[in-house]
């Protein structure tokens, strides 16, 4: 029911907007539920929901082969068409259906977390009675047919977030704002603090004991990094648009359009940072990936 009362919010929504997140699906394993919000002036806005069967045993998945569905904040990549599937894998790719919607699972936390697997997505079937059992796939999600062709006129490809919760929690507004300010602040000053190349505050930003990137490293070899290209001579002139916020009760996932010009460096691009609160209860940031 607060799934469907205006003046509660869930937290797992904090910001949308009309490029990465102008649509956002949110699964909530408890109750075979599917919640699909579009984004609105003021806060996400409850389009409709679709009854759905998730993996056959209770939990976050962890390991390969387990028929766990994984908990997390992730983005459908890809389609595939009923046609394709079976070109792939012959007679039994009819159990998926019209189609399928991949999801980048395991994503950056769940890769640093150790959790292994693959093949996650949103699909439909062939046995639409297999949604009243509620636990019934290999670790997918799973939907009715004629709702899978429904709820793809809402989904983009790279721009559509879907997250997937065992519980999702609802909080009065006036909360649900609280919280997006939280991690909505956090990173104002990350990137004020790069606009004005003030480099101890945008290091501020990063965690020193659990922040990687996957090119440069540990905080330390991405620190030695980024004060290095600090110290450059260029005045960047950086902007930041699209900015969405989806979180869990682990971490926080921002993603927006970052536009670099300066003397030295041109590109635009999709930027994406994982965030985490540290001991003080601060947002840090503890990963970040980026795609031209």
């Amino acid at each position: 029911s607060f799934a469907y009362a205006e003046e509660f919010y869930p937290t797992n929504i904090l910001m949308m907007d009309a490029k990465f997140a102008h649509h956002v699906i949110l699964v909530e394993k408890s109750t075979h539920k599917l919640h699909l919000y579009e984004n609105s002036t003021t806060a996400p806005k409850l389009v409709k929901t679709y009854s759905t069967a998730t993996g056959k045993f209770k939990g976050d998945k962890f390991i390969s082969g387990d028929h766990k569905t994984p908990e997390g904040i992730y983005t459908i990549y890809d389609f595939l068409s009923k046609e394709e599937l079976l070109k792939r894998h012959g007679k039994y790719a009819e159990i998926y259906g019209s189609g399928a919607f991949p999801m980048d699972y395991p994503n950056f936390m769940d890769e640093r977390a150790g959790k292994t697997g693959g093949g996650i997505w949103l699909h439909s079937t062939d046995n639409d009675n297999r949604i009243s059992k509620g636990l019934d796939s290999r670790g997918c999600v799973v939907l009715q047919n004629a709702d899978l062709r429904d709820i793809s006129q809402f989904i983009e490809i790279n721009h559509t977030p879907i997250i997937v919760v065992q519980d999702v929690l609802y909080l009065s507004k006036s909360d649900w704002e609280r919280n997006r300010s939280d991690v909505s602040d956090s990173v104002t000053k990350w990137a004020t603090a790069w606009q004005n190349k003030d480099f101890d505050g945008y290091i501020n930003s990063y965690d020193s004991k659990n922040f990687y990137d996957r090119s440069k490293g540990n905080y330390n070899s991405y620190k030695t990094y980024k004060k290095a290209v600090f110290s450059r001579a260029d005045s960047p002139n950086i902007k930041f648009d699209f900015i969405s916020i989806m979180a869990n009760s682990d971490y926080a996932v921002v993603q927006l359009q970052q536009n670099y010009q300066s003397s030295i460096i041109n590109d635009i691009g999709k930027k994406t940072l994982y965030l985490q609160k540290d001991a003080n209860y601060d947002w840090k940031i503890v990963g970040e990936l980026w795609s031209k």
